[in-house]
């Protein structure tokens, strides 16, 4: 890939050829190293891009027909009288509470990461809630909380969340928590550049959408982590090579987070109306989507084993 920058090393080694696979993701990390390409600034048809969706975020499809990001950049604003002693209203404002586009748009991205990851999670966790709630609980000896929502997850639409009121109250807490913590994670408002950690480690810090310094399994940088042996040799030589190449390799995981996050959220929706109108789980109007592929080869097997 890189061997016509050298040209004496390549006159005296014989020609490598590499696996098609490797050569064709290695062309994708380079273009996106070298800017947004053109199939990248596309919009659907018949759609204008607009002028703030320039290629720079991940997952930019340049899709806000609407102009979510402009007309609600100053946020949705209400007055409450809270005292009856006071001289005029509180005033509340919901939204980016701005007029400069850019921070409008980092303002919903930071909220769509979030909503992608709840998302994700519920996407999982309410097919796996209809599935496994029943073993569960004849194992634990528990009371078998999905029987006010005959067998559905507990919804706002199913009902029967009153049943788990105090999970509720502590999933609430701790998302307040994250919230809280994290109140300057906010495009302007973010300290960026040369920054201190709490242990005293001066490092290089940019604004990430959705950033809450969590990866225990450092998954992040693990993708800009595997390179091919010339562009390791390239970036073992040019430390900016390798910012560039690692800087690219968080984008395409960004990518990646928000297009199954998006995903996530339409997925969750549909369980919910499904189940809303046709008042049976998810699982069992598309049982070929929830069950265990041992069941699918040997049918009852987990029936026998008494966890169905």
């Amino acid at each position: 890939m890189l061997a016509s920058s050298l040209p004496l090393a390549a006159a005296f080694t014989a020609p490598v050829t590499t696996p098609p696979s490797s050569r064709h993701a290695t062309v994708r990390m380079q273009q996106g190293m070298s800017g947004a390409s053109t199939d990248e600034l596309k919009s659907l048809p018949g759609l204008p891009r607009p002028s703030y969706l320039d290629g720079t975020l991940a997952a930019d499809m340049g899709f806000d027909p609407l102009g979510y990001v402009t007309k609600y950049s100053e946020g949705v604003k209400f007055s409450l009288l809270l005292n009856e002693f006071d001289a005029k209203d509180t005033e509340f404002i919901f939204g980016p509470n701005t007029k400069d586009p850019k921070r409008s748009l980092m303002w919903m991205r930071e909220a769509e990461v979030k909503h992608c990851r709840l998302a994700m999670l519920a996407a999982a966790g309410w097919p796996l809630a209809e599935l496994w709630h029943g073993g569960l609980s004849n194992i634990l000896g528990m009371p078998y909380m999905l029987e006010a929502t005959q067998g559905r997850s507990l919804s706002v639409l199913n009902g029967g969340l009153g049943e788990v009121a105090p999970f509720c109250a502590f999933a609430f807490l701790v998302a307040s928590a994250v919230e809280v913590s994290t109140l300057d994670q906010v495009y302007g408002l973010t300290a960026t550049g040369k920054t201190m950690k709490p242990n005293g480690q001066v490092v290089m810090k940019s604004y990430v959408p959705g950033d809450c310094g969590f990866d225990p399994l450092g998954l992040y940088g693990w993708f800009g982590s595997q390179m091919p042996v010339m562009v390791k040799l390239e970036a073992e030589a040019d430390p900016m090579y390798r910012m560039r190449w690692e800087a690219n390799a968080r984008k395409m995981m960004d990518t990646a987070e928000i297009k199954n996050g998006r995903l996530a959220m339409l997925a969750i929706t549909g369980y919910a109306f499904q189940e809303f109108l046709w008042g049976t789980p998810v699982v069992d109007q598309t049982p070929i989507f929830f069950t265990f592929f041992g069941d699918i080869l040997a049918p009852g097997a987990l029936a026998s084993l008494g966890l169905w």
